[in-house]
């Protein structure tokens, strides 16, 4: 169910145990895929998971926040200030209008600090309880375990291949140079640093990226999330005591 295409006698009668929220950002992805990756991909495993679970969808978020790559032309960074404000103020609201658990999807890294300070804030509030699942780390490790011959980075083999098997038609040919890998050995901040790191707006090497991992990827990361989704429903929160 589609939280923006219910009238609003259809969403009062609605299931409102679970339901989930897809964010992402407008970001450079290498010279190969769209601005939008990152928020397409938690778009499309959001909206699968919680179509087979039978969940509420919330219309995606598809702002967030880099100081990495905003120097590459199409990408767009909101503050995290404004972006903890813009969460923080979501996630009440759809507390108000009943919902007693929300599944955040997030596809950016660079979301995650207001994400949670967000949750933190709106938990403080509400009775609601929020799961924020960054599905690239969270979701189908086996998967990219078994299937991924490099690191995982930006626009690399990972993502390249998740969006060839999702949406085929936005993937530009992979140019004989995209390959680019600078280690990291600590943290660093830095403009001369991240021109150094993201020369192409790529970390990775997206020239071993198939469709057919892609694929097994978001297999994967689409049957837990629905597992998730369902214990949820069930009344079971992704907690485990031990001792």
């Amino acid at each position: 169910m589609k939280w923006a295409e219910l009238t609003w006698p259809e969403f009062e009668k609605a299931d409102k145990s679970v339901a989930v929220l897809p964010v992402g950002i407008v970001e450079a992805h290498g010279p190969h895929l769209p601005l939008g990756t990152d928020a397409l991909m938690a778009i499309y495993v959001a909206e699968r998971a919680a179509e087979e679970a039978g969940a509420l969808l919330l219309p995606p978020i598809w702002y967030g926040n880099t100081y990495v790559l905003d120097r590459f032309p199409g990408t767009i960074s909101i503050s995290a200030e404004t972006l903890h404000r813009l969460y923080r103020d979501v996630f009440v609201e759809v507390a108000r209008n009943g919902v007693k658990n929300l599944v955040v999807v997030n596809g950016h890294g660079g979301n995650v600090d207001a994400l949670r300070m967000a949750a933190k804030d709106a938990a403080r509030s509400t009775d609601m309880a929020i799961v924020l699942v960054n599905w690239w780390i969270d979701l189908a490790k086996e998967a990219r375990r078994k299937v991924l011959e490099t690191p995982e980075g930006h626009a690399a083999e990972d993502e390249t291949s998740e969006v060839m098997a999702a949406y085929p038609h936005l993937v530009k040919a992979v140019p004989q140079d995209a390959d680019e890998w600078v280690e990291v050995r600590y943290a660093v901040y830095g403009r001369r640093a991240y021109e150094a790191m993201y020369a192409r707006a790529v970390q990775g090497y997206p020239s071993k990226a198939s469709r057919e991992k892609g694929e097994a990827i978001l297999k994967a990361a689409v049957e837990e999330l629905k597992s998730l989704i369902l214990d949820l429903k069930a009344g079971r929160l992704p907690l485990e005591r031990r001792g």
